[in-house]
């Protein structure tokens, strides 16, 4: 980055002064710092050594230093006291940017740049830097508006000193920005995909750089970075779990409440409990994320937000176990890349194998090769016959119903589908969660197939192995859907199978219902648990049992149900207290979560002749979030089986 194109950003961004602070290091004594802005640091007096993120500067009169959020900074004074400004700042570029400036912005933030000097004319710097301190600290709008215009006035002098001297800014690299930009945005939706499209980089080098550098990879540093700022707003604050759920980048608090469990050891409500009575603990799987972030510090200027600083020391350690993992995954990338280039041509499907739409194979050279041509969403894709290697990230049911075991699938339906769990075993690999899924564990698993429900998703997977988009909305039926995974997969006749099964199993559960209630009763599934100051009532589609009750047992909704909700091809909606009434019908299935208290319910709810009766069927909700094919008719029958014997003990 140039000085003029660091001017441009500076010219059109946002700039918020955050706090002008002047400090005394009395001789022999340190101080540090983990910048929680962006900041300048200007000595005036004394000399002494200066260490910014552990690379050492003489710190002498006069000398300037600046470094963005996340990084530390140590002073130590000599045989004289030393007397410093310290100036802390939040600047972010408008979004009306030209492209251009955006572009540099994003590849060389500028407030995150470091660069230290000792500048030729530093009295004009120093009135600045006095006027702007004096001006902040009187508290008043109109003056520290005032020190907001001696700020730019600093900017702007010691850029055009800095220029004629020929000092050059260090370039925060890329993993530092990739870090800085979690900090800035964990709370937004954040994928490898968006972050490679940021920094240009392909998807593969973005992941290995970061992983050698910290040990885990960016979704994995997203996750925990989210985690730890929910902590944090558990210990500090009286927001609900929802509320941090929505805070920290998650709009399901169902699946927040299970990724907490997994990373941190108990539940939010657990680990708020415990923090109360003092006894929160280090009892995750990962190291306790705020300490091993900001270990070893004693900050004199400090915020939580920089607990997330990663540090350098004990990389190697972390690399230890994936040296081999990282040498596979380095072979197959390489591998993919020299068939790429021999191949000469570009995909349908942008994988090495596959020929392109203007150069399409014979059915018998297909054979030849061991692939089939099948038709999907993205177009004509050759797959390999009888795939042994399947890696799958949503639609796990249908793979198993033809009796694929996958090498990975993502950990969302390996965590929730829990129907599906006796037909698992733990060869399968957890390829990460849905929205974040890891690529380079993809690569690393070395697939025949990969089969995604995610078109945005489908380029980057073509790369790796044969890709097929399943998308179940072009199927009618749970029957078609099977039949479609077994023609993907080479299973034609297990799929057969399966549908036969189905068939038979569908008409038992239905028998079971048809014998223990009326014809003409309705039902209807809600969801209080999960949601606050009001009720989520299910549809026929998506989780939570409405495929299961509705499509598989063929169970009546409520017409309210079935006009608001069912016509209207909506998965759920969301109803006030008052009107519950028009939403349940004769027998009521509710969702529960295992440690949850229900909420208070009003009497428009106790005062429901299914809830006086007790014609009320719970699930569980952690068995009941999938809603696969595979799953759906394991619910049906669960469900099944809960009315007939809710029936049998009247």
């Amino acid at each position: 980055m140039n000085w003029e194109e660091y001017i441009q950003i500076w010219d059109t961004s946002w700039i918020q002064l955050a706090d002008i602070r002047q400090h005394v290091i009395r001789r022999q004594r340190k101080q540090q710092h983990l910048l929680p802005a962006s900041s300048f640091i200007f000595v005036v007096q004394g000399q002494g050594t200066i260490w910014l993120d552990g690379v050492r500067h003489p710190l002498e009169r006069f000398f300037i230093l600046h470094a963005g959020k996340g990084s530390t900074i140590k002073l130590e004074a000599g045989h004289e006291d030393v007397t410093y400004y310290y100036i802390l700042y939040r600047g972010s570029i408008h979004t009306k940017a030209s492209k251009a400036i955006l572009k540099a912005y994003h590849i060389n933030n500028p407030f995150q740049l470091q660069y230290a000097c000792k500048p030729h004319a530093p009295v004009v710097l120093y009135r600045h830097m006095e006027s702007m301190y004096e001006e902040w600290n009187r508290r008043q709008i109109k003056e520290r508006f005032q020190a907001k215009i001696q700020f730019y006035q600093f900017v702007h002098t010691l850029v055009d000193q800095l220029q004629l001297q020929g000092v050059a800014p260090k370039d925060t690299d890329v993993v530092e920005q990739i870090v800085q930009y979690i900090h800035q945005r964990y709370h937004e939706p954040i994928s490898l995909e968006s972050m490679a499209e940021v920094w240009n980089y392909s998807i593969q080098h973005l992941s290995k750089q970061f992983k050698r550098r910290t040990g885990r990879s960016p979704i994995e540093y997203v996750i925990q970075t989210r985690i730890a700022k929910a902590k944090e707003l558990l210990i500090q604050t009286d927001a609900t779990v929802q509320e941090i759920a929505i805070n920290v980048g998650y709009s399901d608090v169902f699946y927040f409440t299970r990724l907490f469990k997994k990373q941190v050891g108990s539940t939010p409500i657990q680990y708020k409990n415990k923090a109360k009575t003092g006894l929160v603990v280090s009892d995750s799987p990962w190291q306790e994320f705020l300490s091993s972030m900001g270990k070893n510090t004693s900050a004199c200027y400090i915020d939580y937000d920089n607990h997330y600083r990663i540090k350098g020391e004990g990389d190697t350690l972390m690399l230890q176990g994936t040296k081999k993992t990282i040498g596979v995954t380095l072979m197959l990338v390489l591998t993919l890349l020299l068939a790429a280039c021999g191949n000469g041509n570009t995909s349908s499907n942008n994988h090495p194998l596959a020929e392109s739409t203007q150069n399409t194979p014979s059915n018998q050279a297909i054979e030849q090769t061991g692939l089939r041509k099948i038709a999907t969403v993205m177009g004509d894709v050759n797959v390999p016959a009888n795939p042994e290697r399947v890696v799958v990230d949503w639609d796990l049911g249908p793979v198993l119903a033809v009796g694929v075991t996958p090498v990975g699938a993502s950990n969302t339906q390996l965590e929730y589908s829990q129907f599906l769990k006796p037909f698992l075993d733990e060869t399968v690999q957890d390829i990460g969660a849905e929205g974040s899924i890891s690529f380079e564990k993809v690569v690393e698993l070395a697939p025949d197939i990969i089969i995604t429900w995610n078109k945005d998703a489908y380029s980057n997977y073509s790369k790796i192995a044969p890709t097929v988009v399943f998308d179940t909305s072009q199927y009618a039926t749970i029957q078609e859907e099977i039949t479609a995974m077994g023609e993907i997969l080479d299973r034609e006749e297990e799929a057969k199978q399966f549908v036969a099964d189905f068939e038979k199993r569908k008409i038992a559960a239905r028998e079971k219902i048809k014998n223990a209630i009326a014809r003409d009763a309705t039902i209807s599934i809600v969801d209080y648990i999960t949601v606050d100051k009001f009720l989520m009532v299910i549809g026929d589609m998506g989780e939570r049992g409405g495929r299961a009750a509705y499509d598989i047992l063929g169970m009546k909704p409520t017409p309210k149900v079935q006009s608001e909700i069912i016509d209207k091809e909506m998965s759920r909606v969301e109803v006030s207290w008052e009107t519950v009434n028009d939403y349940v019908g004769d027998y009521v299935i509710i969702l529960t979560v295992k440690d949850k208290k229900p909420p208070k319910l009003p009497a428009t709810w106790t005062s429901l002749d299914a809830v006086k009766n007790n014609r009320i069927i719970e699930i569980d909700m952690e068995k009941y979030f999938a809603a696969d094919s595979y799953s759906s008719l394991l619910q049906a029958e669960d469900i099944a089986d809960k009315i007939s014997k809710l029936v049998s003990t009247k």
